[in-house]
């Protein structure tokens, strides 16, 4: 195993406040998720509708709860399609981050 410096590390703040990623549903993430904040990326934030998001969120739910749990850990990778563009639910220590695949 080899050791790796670190640095630069560019925090879910920080992203947020250059307007990379926007936070959505702050007003119900108790409710949503616990705490753990839910982003998009500002690509697809600017085109899709916040009912388009929560669609995307939903559908991400159910997969989590209902899908997920039978598939293989290399295949548990959330995606769906909205006005034809693949969409992607990552989740990660800081946040849940709904992003086209190509804002990966």
């Amino acid at each position: 195993m080899t050791d790796h410096n670190v640095i630069f590390e560019y925090t879910l703040q920080e992203a947020i406040e250059d307007g990379v990623l926007v936070e959505i549903f702050s007003e119900h993430r108790r409710k949503l998720i616990g705490g753990k904040p839910i982003v998009a990326t500002a690509h697809l934030y600017s085109e899709v509708s916040r009912a388009a998001l929560m669609e995307i969120w939903n559908e991400y739910v159910h997969w989590k709860n209902h899908v997920m749990p039978t598939l293989k850990e290399e295949d548990q990778l959330f995606s769906t399609t909205m006005n034809g563009k693949k969409v992607w639910v990552i989740e990660d220590g800081q946040a849940y981050t709904l992003m086209y695949k190509e804002d990966y």
